[in-house]
């Protein structure tokens, strides 16, 4: 009996031990709103960051990503252009799909 209770403890403590380590490792903190703005009245204009709140697809939970605004701007017009693209190559008939 005793050798039962070693085992589950075992078992119990390395499921416990894998639920606790993380697959992609210790992420960075996100800095908080009030950070943001602290962050963007000192820093020059082309490092200003904005942080949003997202639900990626395929998930319920909600991810907060935070990005240089320059980057956003830059890649402001590459869905539309990518759009394009597919249309031009005939992958695309319709955008309603019909």
């Amino acid at each position: 009996m005793t050798v039962q209770k070693l085992l589950f403890s075992l078992l119990l403590a390395s499921v416990l031990a894998s639920c606790a380590a993380s697959e992609e490792g210790d992420r960075p903190r996100l800095p908080t709103d009030a950070e943001v703005v602290y962050y963007n009245s000192i820093a020059p204009e082309e490092d200003h960051i904005a942080c949003f709140t997202r639900i990626e697809l395929g998930s319920r939970f909600p991810r907060r990503s935070c990005y240089r605004v320059a980057d956003l701007e830059a890649s402001e017009g590459m869905e539309q252009n990518i759009f394009d693209l597919m249309k031009i190559e005939g992958l695309i008939n319709d955008p309603l799909g019909f």
